[in-house]
């Protein structure tokens, strides 16, 4: 227990530093491109590599919230519906909130799981964030959101930053993990840390 207790406190203390990153902050379409000796890539497009009950027991195993636990279901279900998988983004969900006990600018009641802004924030504070009525919107949203990075057709009404991220030169032209690298985030192995803190431990359940 000490030791989740320690681990979920530096991930906390992670997902606050990660709070300064601001989403589609680059314009640049080089930014986060692995160089050729790292072949392995992780693409944001495809079916589901891991069923929904393992996931949700991976995080729980690292301390989620209920919050969090139950966001699961939504996330499996609009990776079916936008052919984005699920597991990538729920990966990067548990990066961004710290398995949901969160502990930036944006608070749970929220239920905005990727850090999304509004689309004409000028800060890093709690207003400057986009806050979704339900766990299902928020999921939807993030799913939204990187529907404008892939170029998939977005579910429903979209939010203000997605018609932001729309207009820049490489909107719809992301297709792996590392790429949101320098354009998800100014951190230049973003991707990777979704990847080898999250993602890989997930594929163990």
């Amino acid at each position: 227990m000490r030791k989740t207790t320690a681990a979920l406190a530096a991930l906390l203390l992670l997902t606050t530093q990660l709070s300064a990153c601001a989403p589609d902050f680059s314009d640049g379409a080089d930014n986060g491109a692995r160089t050729e000796q790292q072949t392995e890539r992780v693409p944001l497009i495809g079916a589901a590599e891991i069923s929904l009950d393992s996931a949700k027991t991976w995080a729980e195993a690292n301390g989620a919230s209920a919050q969090f636990t139950a966001a699961a279901a939504s996330y499996w279900k609009y990776g079916e519906l936008t052919g984005i998988r699920p597991e990538v983004l729920y990966a990067q969900a548990a990066l961004e909130t710290a398995y949901g006990n969160f502990g930036g600018s944006v608070t749970p009641d929220m239920n905005n799981f990727a850090g999304i802004k509004k689309a004409d924030a000028t800060d890093m504070k709690r207003e400057d964030h986009e806050a979704f009525p339900t766990i299902d919107d928020g999921v939807r949203a993030h799913f939204n959101h990187i529907c404008a990075y892939v170029g998939a057709q977005p579910i429903g009404e979209v939010h203000g930053r997605y018609y932001t991220v729309s207009r820049l030169s490489w909107a719809g032209t992301v297709k792996y993990l590392d790429e949101l690298s320098g354009k998800w985030c100014p951190v230049p192995d973003y991707g990777e840390l979704i990847e080898k803190n999250y993602l890989d431990k997930m594929y163990k359940y």
